[in-house]
């Protein structure tokens, strides 16, 4: 629900395509070019793609020219890459806004493919998600959701290695009330940002909260939040998928995206306690809410408020079932080359170096034990984090 999109030729997070959509002959082949050493660098570098492997592509019609670089650059490699798997918005919109509720929730036909692919290098799926969401329930939103529960479950007992692409789009932009210039560069940016500079420090994280016991979370603000970690695996996003990743490892431990730069983990369920406080978020496309305090005690949250709009978070949890209530996540951004962006904005990503993310609800793909459809995050700008004791993050800082 939670999830932005990014694009002029393609939508959501990686390496960069073209930074303008362009007409004459001179400027598609600067192009075609620029896509095609992208898709190289995705095959190569990020999805490490080898011979014999099999190789499934997806994404929106307005991705088309990236998915077919992509795929092109997978078969010289000697891949065998599938027919490209291609939706648009139209498609997606009259799946949610229309389709019989009888059918809604269908368990999803790449279930059974996931058995014999290797590698799925994904594109994004929705160029306008206001266009797709706009004026759809949220119980039909919930019930188009019932069988990602048991999608997540074959995710983890697969082998795929996946890649999600994003590119900077004018619509996202728009989106989060950034300048359109000053939003592509910073994502360019940060795509072309020094990864193996990110992994280390991931990976120095990493270390930090597999070996710590409390985390401790404040913010100027008012969050003020303590929950164990419980010796659970954290998993860093740091643009490139693992060698070899070992066998029945969660999903998140064989994904990558890009721009990438992140730690996730997913702590004891039931340790939370205390309040996060976020003064700015973001509910559906262009719905905003504001001044939201979620209160917590033993993992579950006792109460919800907010200032503005608060029907937006209250229908949408509503409609929903399973530990929907229960604390899931922990993250925390990585990425140098992001920025949040609140004053006249409304810019908060998750990669950003020093953004906080507090989530709740399912966390299977994190090896945590929340169960149901509903997954919700909540910004803590301006966080201050300690383990152990220890200040990792400062005011929004990485200072470890």
């Amino acid at each position: 629900m939670k999830t932005l999109t990014h694009g002029c030729i393609s939508v959501v997070a990686l390496l960069s395509l073209s930074l303008f959509c362009f007409s004459a002959p001179a400027q598609d082949a600067q192009r075609d070019k620029q896509q095609s050493e992208i898709a190289r660098k995705i095959v190569t570098i990020s999805a490490k793609v080898k011979p014999g492997e099999v190789v499934v592509i997806s994404g929106g019609g307005h991705t088309l020219p990236l998915m077919e670089a992509l795929a092109i650059e997978a078969s010289k490699g000697g891949a065998r890459v599938a027919p490209l798997l291609v939706t648009t918005d139209r498609v997606q919109r009259f799946s949610l806004a229309d389709v019989s509720e009888q059918y809604l929730g269908q368990p999803s036909p790449l279930i059974e493919w996931l058995k014999s692919v290797d590698v799925r290098i994904a594109t994004p799926d929705t160029e306008d998600p206001k266009a797709v969401l706009d004026g759809v329930p949220d119980a039909r939103l919930a019930k188009a959701s019932r069988s990602d529960e048991v999608f997540r479950d074959a995710l983890n007992h697969s082998k795929v290695r996946q890649v999600f692409i994003g590119v900077p789009t004018k619509t996202d932009a728009d989106l989060v009330q950034v300048d359109w210039a000053t939003y592509q560069q910073m994502i360019w940016n940060a795509i072309n940002a020094d990864y193996p500079q990110i992994a280390d420090k991931g990976n120095q994280l990493k270390k930090i909260l597999e070996n710590g016991k409390t985390v401790k979370i404040t913010s100027p603000t008012g969050t003020n939040l303590n929950f164990s970690l419980g010796k659970r695996e954290a998993f860093v996003n740091a643009g490139m998928v693992a060698e070899q990743p070992a066998p029945d490892t969660p999903f998140l431990s064989r994904a990558a995206s890009l721009p990438g730069g992140d730690l996730i983990v997913a702590p004891m369920e039931s340790s939370a306690n205390g309040k996060i406080v976020a003064p700015k978020d973001n509910c559906r496309p262009y719905e905003h809410l504001t001044g939201a305090t979620y209160e917590f005690k033993n993992g579950k949250m006792t109460s919800f408020k907010a200032e503005g709009n608060p029907e937006c978070f209250e229908k949408y949890f509503a409609a929903y079932g399973g530990d929907k209530d229960m604390f899931s996540s922990f993250q925390i951004g990585l990425n140098p080359a992001l920025r949040v962006m609140e004053d006249g904005s409304d810019y908060r990503s998750g990669e950003a170096a020093g953004m906080v993310f507090i989530g709740i609800g399912n966390n299977q793909l994190w090896g945590g034990k929340n169960r149901g459809d509903f997954f919700w995050i909540i910004p803590v700008v301006k966080a201050t984090v300690e383990v152990d004791g220890k200040t990792v993050v400062k005011d929004g800082q990485l200072v470890f």
